[in-house]
């Protein structure tokens, strides 16, 4: 079965995933905004009507410590062969059509 995924979809699935490890810690929605440097009202704004920075989002990734959920993000291309480490610094600067 293929499973379609949207950027809402994404985004109602990470609320699900720092909801519940929020309360897994113990924390409060106050709490949490308090440790991520964030107003409360931005965080429930990203709980409640699935708006969010990505400033604001890693904000509150770090202060519950889920920063292997970051890496996923970061990891950069590995290359196969010499020839594409090679060709690497020949990819155009621009892309034009």
């Amino acid at each position: 079965m293929i499973e379609l995924q949207t950027p809402k979809s994404i985004i109602e699935d990470l609320i699900v995933v720092i909801e519940n490890e929020r309360k897994f810690q113990g924390i409060q929605q106050k709490e949490l905004a308090l440790k991520a440097s964030i107003p409360l009202p931005t965080y429930k704004a990203f709980v409640y009507k699935k708006i969010i920075s990505l400033e604001n989002l890693l904000k509150v990734l770090f202060a519950l410590k889920m920063f292997d959920n970051i890496s996923g993000l970061l990891k950069k291309r590995t290359f196969a062969s010499i020839e594409e480490i090679e060709n690497k610094n020949k990819l155009p600067k621009r892309i034009r059509k």
